[in-house]
């Protein structure tokens, strides 16, 4: 009886594609997104009408270091028959802080200005005292399967593929000389408290823009279940919002998926 069964899975999993032809899945992983630490005076021309007020006004930022961030991520991809390339698309969201403040100097005054505002996603990247890094990568890719193995055998599980694609990206500003003069450069009035300064930050604080990115990952496709597990490393180009961000990260994902 169990050779049976067994000749009947075996000739089920012959029979049916190994590899899906539709699938999506959830990941998780690390994204190598960094900022690094900060002591910038802004003054003279370079200071936003925002803050010019009193003699000699000027706006001095401090930003510890961030290394790396966290990323969850959903993906789906599609296979065609006879077509020697697949598609695929994934979002990922990315989170880490950091410390941050400005101190704004004018006369004999001088403010601090604590940049902890609320995260664009509640509940990733907040930390008390602390400024949210958050980022959203939305990606279209073309993917090409390099290798599947074993290769004598009639059931190949194992896919391991290469791609390129286009990214979209919505990412916080870091606080840096360059985010600061353009955030406050749109903001009407004058400076009058911390509260309402933090406020323009935060009302600028989400920022998007196009980039790029290569790929490549492995596919194990469980025979006859509707389960795949893969893992994908993919390089951005151009994904920062701002200058003090990493503009070529690294990320890498594992995750599963159900596919048929």
């Amino acid at each position: 009886m169990k050779r049976i069964l067994t000749a009947a899975i075996t000739g089920l999993a012959i029979q049916a594609p190994v590899h899906a032809l539709i699938g999506i899945g959830v990941s998780g992983g690390l994204n190598t997104t960094s900022i690094d630490a900060a002591h910038q005076t802004i003054s003279g021309g370079d200071l936003p009408d925002y803050f010019k007020q009193g003699s000699d006004p000027n706006l001095v930022l401090h930003r510890d270091k961030m290394s790396s961030t966290y990323q969850l991520g959903v993906k789906a991809w599609l296979e065609i028959p006879f077509l020697p390339i697949e598609f695929e698309a994934a979002s990922h969201m990315a989170w880490g802080n950091y410390k941050s403040q400005l101190e704004y100097n004018h006369g004999s005054s001088s403010e601090m200005i604590p940049v902890d505002v609320p995260s664009p996603l509640a509940g990733f990247g907040e930390e008390k005292d602390a400024t949210p890094y958050v980022s959203l990568l939305t990606d279209v890719s073309l993917r090409y399967p390099l290798l599947k193995l074993p290769p004598m055998s009639p059931i190949k599980p194992l896919k391991i593929y290469v791609g390129a694609g286009a990214t979209h990206v919505m990412a916080t500003r870091v606080i840096d000389k360059k985010d600061i003069k353009e955030a406050f450069g749109n903001a009407g009035g004058s400076y009058s408290n911390p509260d309402k300064a933090k406020g323009v930050i935060e009302d600028e604080l989400f920022q998007s823009t196009f980039g790029g990115h290569v790929l490549v990952g492995a596919q194990f496709k469980v025979p006859v279940l509707p389960i795949a597990l893969f893992i994908d490393g993919k390089w951005y180009f151009h994904t920062a919002v701002s200058d003090a961000a990493s503009g070529y990260p690294l990320a890498v994902n594992a995750g599963i998926g159900f596919a048929l």
